[in-house]
């Protein structure tokens, strides 16, 4: 899945997240043929942590947590947290824009 308009430290920037993980990151990626895109319009983007709760409906699926202070970089996993003026809006793993 290809994520566009990602806030990531501070910076907007596109992500390709594949098999679990962000696989690229970067400005103006290449959309595949076959993969879906979705367009977070300036949303921050944080990897989940320790600290913030899960619906419990998700917890069985998403159990990779990164520490406190874990930046996103390629290799983080699924999911990552979407974020709307410092509040908590969603999940994005690779099958959000499906």
């Amino acid at each position: 899945m290809l994520i566009r308009n990602a806030m990531v430290d501070g910076r907007l920037t596109d992500l390709r997240l594949m098999h679990g993980a962000v696989q690229e990151m970067g400005v103006g990626l290449c959309k595949g043929l076959y993969e879906s895109e979705i367009d977070l319009g300036g949303d921050e983007l944080r990897p989940l942590t320790a600290d913030i709760p899960l619906p419990p409906r998700l917890r069985r699926f998403f159990l990779r947590v990164q520490p406190m202070d874990a930046h996103l970089t390629p290799g983080t996993p699924a999911p990552l947290t979407r974020w709307h003026k410092g509040v908590l809006t969603g999940y994005i793993d690779e099958h959000a824009a499906d």
